[in-house]
């Protein structure tokens, strides 16, 4: 690494073929217009540990855009080159907390929010359209009907004064409780491990999960997987869900009864939208892919083309704020 007074070294760790969508040639310039970096750009050759611990002697943060390859940065590779200060992360970074990052005085922060926002825009698109039945009237249009006579069954709805019930309350589920509420609809949460105090800091009420399922007009889940929530939305939960719901799942598959899930789907008591699946690349012979009251999207919630770009150019801009004034800020739950 070259070494400067003036600049603190930034180690941007290899992200394979998403390198280029993660730092385009803005975000290359930013950097290096404050920092002196180290890049392992889209590199898809495993670092070695000894070049790992020289790519990092020296650099007092680590910018990982995103997951891949950042298992090689390890406890031990860390604590022998031993000037890390700060990892930023800019998308996906579970994988730095498996390590005791503590006992080495390094602070793990998220760098960029800009994840957190395309799935919570997924979920408020989902839910606009399902509530406007846009989706039905193309279907209903181009098979050949005339047009919509007005009637009970043919007007769509408003998200307006609807109630939303939200499964989960962490980072995504926060951030989509305002999108909500600017809608003018009314959030219903469950989420057993978040305090009141947290609550308390969104326009949100808490709600029993048999009430929220069977009254609210949307279920959105946000479950972090867990035992326990591994099958959370079985058959029982399922059938709580009201007539004319709209169901979403851009979390984890594993979150629902994929069998069970199906079952009451083919009911056609209620619409979905799906974007996670036991088996991805979802099989070809799937029923989910012929019903119709399902709408099912290639787990592309959290992946718009703003987002990879955008994730690094906040992550980017949380390392300058630390380089200048040495504060550190966590994005987790902007």
């Amino acid at each position: 690494m070259q070494t400067s007074t003036a600049k603190k070294h930034v180690y941007v760790h290899r992200c394979e073929h998403l390198y280029p969508m993660y730092m385009d040639e803005y975000n290359e310039k930013l950097l290096r217009s404050f920092a002196n970096v180290a890049s392992g750009g889209d590199s898809t050759v495993a670092l070695s540990y000894a070049e790992q611990v020289e790519q990092l002697r020296g650099a007092e943060i680590i910018l990982s855009n995103c997951g891949l390859g950042a298992k090689e940065i390890t406890y031990e590779a860390l604590r022998e080159a031993g000037t890390v200060k700060l990892i930023v992360v800019g998308h996906s970074w579970n994988q730095f907390t498996q390590l005791d990052l503590a006992s080495l005085g390094i602070r793990l922060v998220e760098g960029s929010n800009r994840n957190t926002v395309s799935v919570a825009e997924w979920v408020l698109t989902a839910s606009l359209m399902g509530i406007r039945r846009l989706h039905d009237f193309d279907r209903r249009l181009k098979a050949g009907e005339e047009w919509c006579e007005p009637g009970r069954e043919t007007y769509s709805g408003m998200l307006k004064g609807r109630r939303v019930g939200l499964i989960g309350f962490g980072r995504i589920g926060r951030y989509v409780s305002r999108l909500f509420d600017a809608f003018g609809a009314r959030v219903l949460v469950h989420d057993d491990m978040v305090s009141d105090e947290i609550l308390a800091g969104y326009p949100v009420e808490r709600y029993p999960l048999e009430k929220l399922l069977s009254e609210c007009d949307i279920v959105s889940l946000h479950l972090a997987i867990a035992p326990a929530t591994t099958g959370f939305m079985d058959a029982d939960k399922f059938a709580m869900l009201k007539d004319g719901a709209i169901f979403l799942n851009c979390s984890r598959a594993v979150i629902c009864d994929e069998a069970a899930m199906v079952a009451e789907f083919r009911k056609n008591r209620f619409s979905a939208y799906v974007d996670v699946f036991s088996t991805e690349p979802l099989p070809k012979d799937s029923p989910l892919r012929t019903l119709e009251n399902v709408n099912i999207s290639p787990h592309v919630a959290g992946y718009s083309i703003d987002m990879f770009a955008g994730c690094a150019r906040e992550a980017i801009e949380t390392i300058r704020r630390y380089c200048e004034s040495g504060e550190i800020i966590d994005r987790k739950y902007e």
